[in-house]
């Protein structure tokens, strides 16, 4: 606005002089006007302005890495007279990352007129996208001065990571490994004496100590029982993410990685947890991952993990979480190019 003003000023000044060389009626109507300019154009922003309203529209709640997503923009000119040049400014970036670009629009609305425009995007990472209005620049007719108008609409977009199935192998361990839970499988016998999977009549190779003499003397026949499987989580996925290094391609990475093995996870019929450090409240968020669904609702929250600054802390907090708990596996997803088993890298993972 400042190179505007100047320009304007050097204009009068030029008319002026030459009003004063050479005083002609078409100079001096044409100082006049140049004179009264600002004037009329500050009441025309004035009213025009008071007229104009943005709005985002309804963006989708969810996208999907690399796909083109649609997001609608309402301009509208409540005046019944006036029409108003605009330049719409806006902001699109993942939050926390460094990169946020500004696209502008242009266009005229008409009086009383309703626009709705449209923008296309496509995030190369996974993560929260925010959408921010930033301000609008309402013109005067000739185009030469504008009134800025600031906005503070704000929208977010969670993209999620695309999800595929991983290499993976799971041992015979981690398959029988014995984790306490309070459900039980309903389709295999187990060694929790705290569930009775099943009676059935004694074979040569049970044990004795697993007859149930109440009911043997009842159906004159041994009878053994059948403990409960329990249905608790065998693996756990740590996801590690401190402030340190931290950026948009190793986020990106770690939330695919996370989420395309616990869909493998899922797939292989393997009940495991995810957990992360939460520093600003002070805790380990845990969640158990038993069905597809379970897996979405973990990415969904997935996408709100913000970054430690204390390692010490979380390694605190940690021990705290998961003291007395036992894991066949411990995988630790850092964005790293290759995930940790147990402490040792592994790029084709057996758990």
């Amino acid at each position: 606005m400042g190179k505007r003003i100047a320009a304007y000023i050097l204009f009068v000044l030029i008319t002026g002089y030459l009003f004063v060389m050479y005083d002609t009626s078409v100079l001096s109507a044409a100082l006049v006007l140049e004179l009264l300019y600002p004037l009329v154009s500050a009441l025309y922003l004035h009213f025009v302005c008071r007229s104009f309203t943005v709005e985002l529209g309804n963006p989708p709640d969810m996208g999907e890495k690399k796909q083109k997503l649609r997001i609608g923009l309402w301009i509208r000119n409540e005046s019944r007279v006036w029409n108003g040049k605009y330049e719409l400014t806006f902001q699109i970036g993942l939050e926390g990352g460094k990169k946020q670009t500004k696209k502008h629009i242009s266009g005229m609305a008409e009086a009383r007129s309703n626009q709705e425009l449209f923008f296309y995007f496509t995030s190369e990472y996974c993560g929260r996208m925010k959408i921010s209005l930033k301000q609008i620049k309402i013109y005067d007719l000739p185009g030469f001065f504008y009134r800025k108008i600031p906005l503070t609409e704000k929208r977010t977009i969670r993209i999620l990571p695309k999800l595929e199935l991983i290499p993976l192998e799971i041992t015979r361990r981690t398959r029988e490994f014995p984790a306490d839970a309070d459900e039980h499988a309903a389709e295999r016998s187990g060694d929790d004496p705290a569930e009775i999977y099943q009676v059935r009549e004694y074979r040569p190779w049970d044990s004795t100590h697993n007859i149930h003499w109440k009911l043997s003397a009842k159906e004159d026949r041994l009878m053994v029982k059948e403990y409960g499987f329990p249905l608790g989580c065998v693996v756990l996925l740590w996801l590690d993410f401190p402030k340190e290094n931290q950026n948009s391609a190793g986020f990106d990475r770690m939330l695919e990685q996370a989420a395309c093995l616990s869909l493998t996870l899922v797939w292989e019929k393997c009940i495991h947890m995810a957990a992360w450090f939460d520093e600003k409240n002070e805790r380990v968020i845990k969640r158990k991952i038993d069905s597809e669904e379970a897996v979405y609702e973990f990415i969904y929250h997935m996408l709100d993990i913000e970054p430690y600054k204390r390692r010490d802390i979380m390694e605190a907090y940690y021990e705290d979480a998961f003291r007395g708990d036992h894991f066949s596996s411990i995988v630790v997803i850092s964005g790293a190019e290759t995930m940790r088993v147990n402490g040792e890298e592994q790029k084709a993972l057996l758990l």
